[in-house]
């Protein structure tokens, strides 16, 4: 089984054990995608997440894993996640399977793309953004630099640092709204 793994975020550069066929390539899927999830690991930084109602389709990543079970592949990026299986998502070609939880649609464009890159499966990180369970406030981009500009100097660090490392084609809403601003240059 041939088996891609979508990337946008700190997957790209904290690779972990995953074993991987090459690099992480451009070419993958567009996905709504935004920085709408605090990250407890990242001192309350913003990460990126597929967003159906926040994010704007930007292209993703890709890399071919080295396993050739469905089953191995989704236990690698489980295990890098430090999440459940449920939060891996992942779409089968050969057997028609599919799991999606946090935006179903996003199947089918994963689906497609598959059929057209000749994958048997795709698997990706499929955790939802959770601005308003912790922030206590709907998420938009004046808020997330609102949260952003309130976080203690390590979280205001680590966020600087990973939006400064995610791949540049994940120009997402958020992104451009801190291009220019100061906090982000610091």
């Amino acid at each position: 089984m041939k088996i891609a793994i979508l990337g946008w975020g700190s997957l790209i550069w904290e690779l972990g054990e995953i074993p991987l066929n090459g690099s992480w390539q451009n070419g993958g899927p567009r996905l709504p995608i935004e920085f709408s999830r605090v990250s407890e690991s990242r001192a309350g930084a913003l990460t990126l997440v597929i967003d159906s109602v926040n994010g704007k389709d930007v292209p993703t990543l890709f890399a071919i894993s080295r396993r050739i079970e469905l089953a191995d592949a989704i236990c690698d990026l489980r295990n890098r996640e430090k999440t459940v299986v449920k939060r891996i998502g992942f779409v089968n070609l050969v057997d028609g399977s599919q799991r999606c939880n946090v935006y179903p649609e996003s199947s089918n464009v994963i689906r497609a793309w598959a059929c057209c890159q000749t994958f048997d499966a795709v698997i990706w990180t499929d955790l939802p953004s959770n601005f308003k369970e912790k922030v206590y406030a709907q998420f938009s981009v004046d808020e997330a630099v609102r949260y952003l500009h309130s976080l203690p100097e390590d979280g205001a660090k680590e966020a600087r640092i990973y939006i400064q490392k995610a791949p540049q084609e994940i120009n997402t809403p958020l992104r451009r709204a801190l291009k220019d601003d100061p906090w982000f240059k610091e």
